[in-house]
């Protein structure tokens, strides 16, 4: 299963996110994976010295031998917190791109196949061939935008593109816009909308988030938690109304 998450621009957050709420994800699955697929190139391996071997490099390689489309995550992901895998990308924007062009299906393929949850970081748009076919394939695509207005006029044009390719759209905002979540939702024509705070610290956060201990007890992590449980409600209700909206503090 995939959820896909990416920005419009401003840096809002998306990779610390996704291990957010890979981390928070309130439903006992096999794994939750974090992908990098940001073609504009990788910070995981950097940012928490893992490096990019192995990555998604060999995961590309790993899926073309095999014969039956599994992945060994032991093989290609590194273990940030119990059950949560992270497989980290190409850290420049010629490398990044030049291994995920003509591989994103495969990889789509086995992570929307895969009994675990894949929380795929697609970067900043537009929706371009690497993204395409992680959205074509997810149960969700998640918009990040920071809440500044030059950034929220150009959500809505994000939510029209990423649904003509997949299904349902939600959007997550950062920050303190000047609108409700109803409001905002119905402006985007989002399924879902979501608005949480903002810290200089986020990168920092996410990590100590990891490891447990005081930073569980932040507002950082309880923002996670109430959207990870929403996007793991959003899911399974499908079938509900569009645009439905919830706020977390």
């Amino acid at each position: 299963m995939i959820v896909a998450l990416s920005s419009v621009g401003g840096a809002p957050g998306v990779s610390s996110w996704c291990v957010l709420l890979a981390a928070a994800w309130p439903v006992d699955t096999d794994a939750r994976v974090v992908l990098e697929a940001d073609v504009s190139g990788g910070v995981f391996g950097a940012r928490y010295g893992l490096g990019v071997d192995p990555g998604v490099v060999s995961l590309i390689a790993g899926l073309r031998r095999s014969k039956d489309g599994g992945v060994d995550l032991d093989e290609h992901a590194r273990l940030l917190a119990p059950s949560v895998w992270l497989i980290p990308g190409p850290e420049s924007a010629e490398q990044a791109t030049k291994v995920w062009s003509g591989s994103t299906g495969n990889v789509a393929d086995c992570a929307a196949a895969d009994s675990g949850v894949w929380f795929v970081d697609c970067g900043r748009g537009p929706v371009r061939g690497g993204d395409t076919e992680f959205v074509r394939n997810a149960v969700l695509s998640i918009v990040m935008s920071r809440a500044e207005s030059e950034h929220l006029v150009q959500v809505p044009s994000r939510v029209a593109d990423l649904r003509k390719v997949g299904g349902r759209v939600a959007v997550l905002v950062i920050g303190k816009p000047g609108h409700g979540t109803d409001e905002l939702g119905a402006f985007f024509g989002s399924d879902r909308t979501w608005v949480v705070g903002e810290t200089s610290e986020l990168v920092a956060l996410t990590a100590a988030v990891l490891h447990g201990g005081r930073a569980r007890r932040s507002w950082l992590w309880r923002s996670a938690l109430d959207v990870a449980a929403s996007v793991c409600e959003e899911i399974s209700t499908s079938s509900a109304d569009p645009a439905t909206a919830g706020d977390v503090a």
